[in-house]
């Protein structure tokens, strides 16, 4: 129904083609926000496989008791919701009296308008975010690292490998479907982001954080703009997360495991 109607006149119902998309298409905004997401989802998603990757190497190394804790410890962001999570890292970078604020006034330093200044808005919907998925996707590389079976490392460092060679010939490519997984979670999870921007920044300043899902929020609570107008820019999002996907399957072809 919703690519009938995105060919579709909201008022008479007929039949006007690529109309709607076009009209979508011409909005500056809608493609700055395209954009605004592909750098901010593409730093989101480099610091979530490394960080995730290496926290999940040291909860490997902590004694099992320790680890268990640690593990759910990193997992609780992951249960909150992101309109939560926004509402939270807004009270801590509040220019008016937020816990970051309070802090450099202590130091004798001036405040920062956090969601105005510089690159900080981008850092005010990247850490939430990451804040917000790296215990479940820390995980999952957990699962991974602990479906390697050990006598591959034994049998390496019997050869005499280093622990790089270790990491760079067993580690990651027995890890490739775990990568894949994580990483088009990620791409999917991205381009949709929403509530954190729309809460945090609202999409400012000079719509520099604004995302294609936030733009059609906007576009659909615009009483100028025809619901029709709002589907089309939806399946154009979908359409692109498709491809975006097709991609990374391309590029990390998913492998079976050849352990036993």
């Amino acid at each position: 129904m919703a690519v009938y109607r995105s060919f579709q006149d909201y008022n008479t119902g007929l039949f006007v083609g690529f109309q709607n998309f076009m009209m979508v298409l011409s909005d500056v905004t809608f493609v700055q926000s395209f954009g605004n997401v592909f750098l901010m989802g593409a730093v989101c998603v480099a610091l979530m496989m490394s960080l995730s990757f290496l926290f999940a190497h040291l909860i490997l190394k902590l004694p099992p008791k320790f680890g268990g804790i640690v593990k759910i410890f990193i997992y609780i962001p992951c249960i909150i919701s992101g309109v939560v999570t926004a509402i939270i890292y807004t009270f801590l970078m509040n220019y008016g009296g937020g816990l970051f604020t309070s802090i450099l006034l202590s130091l004798g330093l001036d405040p920062i308008a956090f969601t105005k200044e510089g690159i900080w808005p981008y850092v005010c919907i990247i850490l939430p975010t990451i804040w917000g998925g790296l215990g479940y996707n820390t995980l999952i590389m957990l699962a991974g690292l602990l479906d390697i079976p050990k006598t591959y490392y034994e049998a390496a460092q019997l050869d005499g490998a280093r622990k790089i060679d270790l990491v760079l010939h067993i580690t990651v490519p027995c890890m490739r479907n775990y990568f894949v997984l994580i990483l088009v979670n990620l791409v999917t999870g991205y381009m949709q982001m929403l509530d954190i921007p729309y809460l945090i920044t609202g999409g400012g300043p000079d719509n520099k954080t604004n995302t294609p899902a936030l733009f059609l929020f906007s576009s659909f609570r615009d009483s100028s703009r025809t619901p029709n107008i709002t589907i089309a820019g939806a399946l154009l999002i979908m359409v692109l997360i498709v491809v975006v996907n097709g991609v990374v399957f391309l590029v990390l072809r998913s492998r079976k495991s050849e352990a036993d």
